[in-house]
C-alpha cells in the first residue's frame, strides 16, 4: 500500500489536478491511517494471545501439590523503557555463554516449589521462549553427556547430578527440576491445583509474581514459627498466629519495565477470616510502628533542636507510613499498593530508617522472652517456698558448708525439669566428674535469648550479700522480707561478661559502691522482685536505690524506679 502511494506520488504524470487522481489520492491516505490504526491494534491482540497461551502453558505444567511458584518475564522486563541503559547485551552474552540460552528471548519463566519428601526438597521451573530451542542445544557442562534418555515413554536429559533433569515440552517451550517434580510436572491433570489457579487469575499485570499457597502449608509454617513466636509479645504472637490461620494465599508482585509498582496480596479463604485478618494486620502494624516511634526516640532524647527536629520528623515519618503501608480490602483480599518509591535516595532513606526498627522490634521480643524466663523462675522459687516453707539458699552445702550445687538445679523440679534434676548427684560439687557433664544440659528458662554466652553459662543471677532476699547458705522465708517482697529483688541478669556456669554455686556478688556493675546492656537490665514481678531498670538508677532493693530488711523506703 505504501509502496503504491509513493509510485503515484514520484509520477509526474500523475501529478495532474482532476478528480480521479484526487479520489486515489484520498483512497490511499484513508487506507494508510487505517493501516496505522489496524496494525498495532493487530499487534497488541498478537501479544495478549501470547501471554495468554504462556499462561495457559505455566498452569498446564504446574502439579496440583505445588506449594508455592515464582514467576518473571525476562523479555517483557528487558523491553520496557527504564531499561533503556541496561546491560542487556551483556546479559545476552552470558546466558548464550554460560547457558545456551539468550535470557532476552524468555516470554516467560515459572519457578515452582512442592512438598519436601524423602528424597528431599522437590522443584521444578517450566521455561518459555519466543522462539524454537532445542535444550540439546544447552551448554554441555549443564549436562552429564549421556544424550537423551528414557523411562519408559518419558524422554529426558540428565544433569550430573542424576537427580536433576531436563525435558523438552514443544519447540519454544521445556521444563528441568528434580526427576519427580518433572514427571509431575509433565503429567495429566484433570483440573489446576491451588497455585495453578491461582496463577491462571493473573495475566500479564507484572514482571515478576510470587505466590504462596499458605492453606497448604499451614501446618508447616505454624510447626516452625512455633518457637520464634514464644519469644514475641503476647498479644503479637497471637495476631502472628491468627494471620497465620485466616489467610488462604499471599502474592507478590513487582513491576519493573514501565513503573516502579509492588503490590502485595493476602487473600482469607472467607469473608469472616478475612475480617480477623484485616483487624490482626492493624494491630501488628500499630505495634510495629509505636515500637519503631519509641525505640527511634529513646536514641535523640537530649533536649538540643536537632534532636526535638528529629524525633518530629519521626512522628511525621510513621504518620506517613501508616497511610501508606495500610492494605485496602478487596473482597476477601487485603492489597497494598506501593508505587511512590521513585528514587534510589527515598527507598535508601527508608531502608535506614526502618533497620533500626527492626533492630529495635527483634530486641524488644528478646526482652519480652527474657522477662518471661525471668518469671517462670519466680513462679518456680515460689513454688519451692509453697513445698519447703522457704526460699532455698543460693547454694546447697556438704556437711563442712562447702558450696555444692546452684539454687538453680534446687528449681529444676519447680521448673518441669524432674529428670534432669535425677540426673544429679546432689552430694557431689558442681564440677565432680558426673555432675560437670551435666552443665551443657542447662534448660532453655535459664538461657538469655539475646546474650551470646559459652554453653551452660547463664546471666540469671541472684544478688548476693548478707543483706539479700537468697543469703549464700541459708534459706530465706517470706516473712524475714519486712521491706516487702515487691521492693526487694530476687534475681537480676548480668552482661555476658558477668554470666556464670548455671550449676555452679556462683553468683552476683553485690558492690555496695558500685551495685550497678556488669548489669547494664544497651543502658538497661530487667529484674525479678520477690513477688514474683519483672521490671526494666535503666542506667540511670542511682546506687542508693539499688542499694536498698537489694536489701530484704533494710528499712528503706523506696520507691522502684
Amino acid at each position: 500500500m505504501a509502496r503504491s502511494l509513493l509510485r503515484w506520488l514520484s509520477n509526474p504524470q500523475q501529478t495532474r489536478y482532476n478528480k480521479a487522481n484526487v479520489a486515489n489520492y484520498l483512497v490511499a491516505c484513508g487506507l494508510m491511517f487505517a493501516s496505522s490504526l489496524v496494525l498495532p491494534l493487530t499487534l497488541h491482540a498478537q501479544a495478549l494471545q501470547a501471554d495468554t497461551t504462556a499462561v495457559d502453558t505455566a498452569v498446564k505444567l504446574t502439579p496440583n501439590d505445588a506449594l508455592a511458584a515464582v514467576t518473571i518475564r525476562p523479555q517483557r522486563i528487558a523491553a520496557g523503557k527504564r531499561m533503556e541503559l541496561a546491560p542487556l547485551e551483556v546479559a545476552t552474552a552470558a546466558g548464550l555463554e554460560h547457558v545456551g540460552i539468550d535470557p532476552l528471548k524468555i516470554i516467560r519463566l515459572d519457578v515452582l516449589v512442592g512438598f519436601p519428601g524423602p528424597a528431599g526438597p522437590q522443584a521444578g521451573a517450566v521455561v518459555q521462549l519466543s522462539e524454537p530451542f532445542d535444550i540439546n542445544d544447552l551448554n554441555p557442562q549443564l549436562l552429564d553427556g549421556q544424550g537423551l534418555q528414557r523411562d519408559g515413554k518419558f524422554e529426558f536429559l540428565a544433569a550430573p547430578d542424576p537427580d536433576f533433569i531436563y525435558h523438552q515440552v514443544d519447540p519454544s517451550t521445556f521444563v528441568l527440576g528434580t526427576k519427580i517434580f518433572v514427571k509431575q510436572m509433565v503429567a495429566p491433570r484433570k483440573q489446576p491445583g491451588k497455585v495453578a489457579s491461582l496463577i491462571k487469575q493473573v495475566k500479564a499485570e507484572h514482571d515478576l509474581l510470587a505466590i504462596v499457597s499458605i492453606e497448604t502449608l499451614r501446618p508447616l509454617i505454624l510447626g516452625m514459627l512455633d518457637q520464634p513466636m514464644q519469644q514475641l509479645p503476647p498479644s503479637l504472637a497471637q495476631d502472628a498466629q491468627t494471620i497465620i490461620e485466616t489467610s488462604d494465599f499471599a502474592a507478590l508482585g513487582v513491576n519493573l519495565s514501565d513503573s516502579e509498582r509492588v503490590q502485595l496480596v493476602l487473600a482469607g479463604a472467607s469473608e469472616d477470616d478475612t475480617d480477623r485478618l484485616e483487624k490482626a494486620i492493624a494491630r501488628s502494624m500499630e505495634f510495629s510502628l509505636e515500637t519503631f516511634v519509641t525505640e527511634f526516640k529513646n536514641q535523640f532524647t537530649d533536649p538540643s533542636p536537632t534532636a526535638a527536629s528529629v524525633r518530629s520528623y519521626v512522628d511525621r515519618l510513621s504518620a506517613s507510613l501508616a497511610g501508606k503501608m495500610t492494605p485496602v480490602r478487596k473482597g476477601n483480599a487485603l492489597v497494598l499498593d506501593i508505587n511512590e518509591f521513585q528514587s534510589v535516595a527515598v527507598v535508601g532513606t527508608l531502608t535506614g530508617l526502618l533497620l533500626p526498627a527492626v533492630q529495635a522490634a527483634r530486641e524488644a521480643a528478646r526482652r519480652a522472652q527474657s522477662s518471661n524466663n525471668l518469671k517462670q523462675i519466680g513462679l518456680a522459687f515460689h513454688n519451692f517456698h509453697d513445698a519447703y516453707g522457704n526460699f532455698p539458699a543460693a547454694a546447697g552445702v556438704d556437711d563442712d558448708g562447702k558450696p555444692m550445687l546452684s539454687w538453680r538445679v534446687a528449681l529444676l523440679p519447680f521448673l518441669e525439669e524432674d529428670a534432669l534434676y535425677n540426673s544429679f548427684h546432689l552430694d557431689e560439687p558442681w564440677d565432680s566428674d558426673h555432675n560437670i557433664a551435666l552443665l551443657e544440659r542447662m534448660p532453655a528458662v535459664y538461657h538469655h535469648p539475646s546474650r551470646a554466652t559459652e554453653p551452660g553459662y547463664t546471666v540469671y543471677q541472684v544478688p548476693l550479700s548478707d543483706k539479700s532476699l537468697l543469703r549464700q547458705t541459708e534459706p530465706t522465708k517470706i516473712q524475714e522480707i519486712t521491706d516487702g517482697t515487691s521492693n526487694t529483688i530476687l534475681a537480676l541478669e548480668t552482661s555476658t561478661e558477668a554470666a556464670v556456669p548455671w550449676t555452679a554455686p556462683q553468683d552476683y556478688e553485690i558492690d555496695e559502691d558500685n551495685p550497678g556493675l556488669d548489669l547494664f546492656t544497651n543502658a538497661m537490665t530487667q529484674m525479678l522482685f520477690g513477688d514474683g514481678s519483672v521490671q526494666t531498670l535503666y542506667e540511670g538508677v542511682g546506687s542508693e536505690v539499688l542499694n536498698a532493693l537489694y536489701t530484704r530488711a533494710g528499712g528503706e523506703v523506696v520507691q522502684v524506679p
